[in-house]
């Protein structure tokens, strides 16, 4: 309810601005920062490919003496390979007299930067959205998201060009969640993934099914009453002072963090190794693009013909790209 000053205020009294503009719609996008924290540079070429071992040999045997020996060669490897995929932002487009009068002391937001900030937010989040899809969205102009990386045969049959029905090792293990949700489905699934030594390193799943996951660990874990813990422990209640803290921020399963990612699909649990799934970006020739702090591409702004205004866009190129599927699982209609 505004309290009525009067003019004497009005005219002499100026409004307090707050220097930035506060986001309500947004969402965290914790896959796609991560990947992209960690992406692999895609310096040329119109593909990525890459040999895979994608069966066994067969003709190793023991023999005696004189006994002959095999020698046909086996042929075990093939191409993988993945094209790259392009988005833009929304355009962001300023007319002249806007980026005139946005100057001095009377500018308490920087126009420029506060639109660079704001559409770079809301590319992250397109892609990151796509990322938990099959790769077909946007009449298949889409990245190549988790439901086509890590698949049984059941959405995506031929992966980065080879066929999952004729090399049954290029499947990811996919689990129907039958009941309610339990330890022992997330042992299956991390199991799943395991390959002798080489674990999984991040599962992934929505808010909601944090929520669960939360709600199965607390009543397995202790309070401590002794202060603050050391940063490693999983209490459910934890004493500071007089004050009892309780619920969990962070949440491992065999040493594997569990997060919650606001843009994964609903019903989801990822179970994922990026020691063999990660993203691949191209730069765009500064004649196209320059890079902005933002980790996308700028056009630049180009002048309209018939209007004193300029416009330009974000742009992402490259790929999500994986090496061993069967190092990758999905848990599918897990319920709240």
């Amino acid at each position: 309810m505004a309290i009525p000053l009067g003019n004497f205020v009005s005219t002499t009294t100026r409004q307090r601005f707050f220097e930035k503009a506060v986001d309500q719609v947004y969402v965290g996008n914790v896959l796609f920062n991560r990947l992209r924290s960690t992406s692999r540079p895609w310096t040329g070429g119109r593909q990525v490919t890459q040999p895979l071992i994608v069966s066994n040999r067969t003709q190793a045997t023991s023999f005696s003496s004189f006994d002959t020996l095999p020698t046909a060669q086996e042929d075990v490897r093939q191409m993988a390979t993945a094209d790259p995929c392009e988005y833009s932002s929304d355009p962001i487009t300023f007319s002249g007299i806007q980026l005139a009068v946005n100057k001095g002391p009377e500018a308490f937001l920087n126009a420029l930067a506060t639109e660079f900030t704001d559409v770079a937010r809301n590319l992250s989040e397109l892609i990151g959205r796509d990322l938990y899809l099959d790769g077909t969205g946007n009449s298949s102009k889409a990245i190549n998201g988790l439901v086509y990386q890590v698949d049984d045969a059941t959405n995506t049959v031929t992966w980065q060009g080879l066929s999952r029905n004729t090399y049954t090792n290029l499947r990811s293990t996919l689990t129907a969640q039958s009941g309610a949700l339990g330890f022992a489905n997330l042992a299956t699934d991390t199991d799943a993934a395991q390959r002798g030594q080489d674990s999984p390193d991040l599962i992934v799943t929505t808010p909601a099914v944090f929520s669960i996951i939360e709600r199965l660990v607390t009543p397995t874990l202790y309070i401590n009453y002794n202060g603050p813990s050391s940063g490693n422990s999983t209490a459910a209640g934890e004493r500071a002072g007089n004050a009892l803290n309780y619920g969990a921020t962070q949440i491992s399963w065999r040493g594997i963090p569990i997060v919650a990612d606001e843009t994964c699909t609903a019903g989801n649990i990822f179970t994922l190794n990026l020691k063999h799934l990660f993203l691949y970006q191209l730069d765009y020739t500064p004649e196209v693009a320059e890079m902005t702090k933002e980790g996308f591409a700028f056009t630049g702004f180009k002048r309209s013909q018939n209007q004193a205004a300029v416009t330009g866009q974000l742009l992402f190129a490259g790929q999500l790209w994986g090496d061993a599927p069967r190092t990758q699982s999905r848990r599918t209609g897990v319920t709240t």
